[in-house]
């Protein structure tokens, strides 16, 4: 049975409220020495779209431990530390993802990630599981959402995070994901519920396959993906 009229029911309940009641500042960014980081990357948090998580982010500018290769990566016990690598094709894209695992880890609730699977129609399976997991569906979402906000951009756009997992979502689909991280981050004192399962580390994958880059069309859907790798990542890119 089609869950189109569940998506638009949602978009109903969120179509009001996509304008993110975000913090007077965003987290305080500080590098592997406690140091405030200052710059563009500091930038890239003020000009994110969506709520960002709450306390101190502390963005390491280095390989994965262990992963040298992957682009970016957070530790599930320690989801205020996230890994950048020097020289990814898109640090930005990097960045905001990465806060997107920071985001499910430390202020979703499991009822939220239920219903990014209902808007999505993804069926079954665990969060971190599949060859499109959940998880990494809705580090792409929040990284979507944070650069363009509420309003999706063109098909030829989507591919802006080069991400291996092929998000494309139709403009209802994006409108209604980001009005329920606008939602969950709006909460007075979030009282986070970590998904089960979570792996040691959370990580961005290889790089874009030529022909995960052709648009998707005005609809939803995603392009075929690689199987994932052993650890729910996202690598070199």
């Amino acid at each position: 049975m089609s869950r189109r009229p569940i998506v638009a029911a949602l978009v109903a309940v969120t179509a009001g409220s996509l304008v993110p009641a975000l913090s007077a500042h965003p987290p305080n960014l500080v590098d592997q020495h406690g140091v405030q980081i200052h710059g563009k990357r500091h930038q890239w948090l003020h000009q994110s779209r969506m709520p960002l998580v709450r306390g101190t982010v502390r963005l390491i500018s280095a390989g994965c431990p262990g992963q040298p290769g992957f682009s970016g990566c957070v530790f599930a016990r320690r989801p205020g530390t996230l890994y950048l690598r020097s020289g990814a094709q898109n640090p930005k894209s990097v960045v905001y993802h990465e806060l997107g695992h920071s985001f499910d880890l430390r202020v979703l609730r499991r009822g939220e990630r239920r219903m990014f699977k209902r808007i999505l129609e993804l069926d079954g399976g665990g969060w971190f599981s599949g060859h499109g997991p959940p998880s990494e569906l809705f580090a792409e979402a929040y990284a979507l959402c944070s650069r363009f906000g509420a309003k999706r951009p063109p098909a030829g756009k989507l591919g802006w995070t080069h991400s291996v997992y092929g998000y494309r979502p139709s403009p209802e689909q994006h409108r209604t994901v980001c009005g329920m991280i606008v939602r969950a981050g709006a909460r007075a004192a979030p009282r986070s519920q970590p998904p089960a399962g979570a792996p040691p580390v959370v990580e961005q994958k290889p790089p874009q396959q030529p022909w995960l880059d052709q648009p998707g069309g005005g609809g939803g859907g995603f392009a075929p993906v690689l199987p994932p790798l052993p650890l729910a990542a996202t690598a070199g890119r």
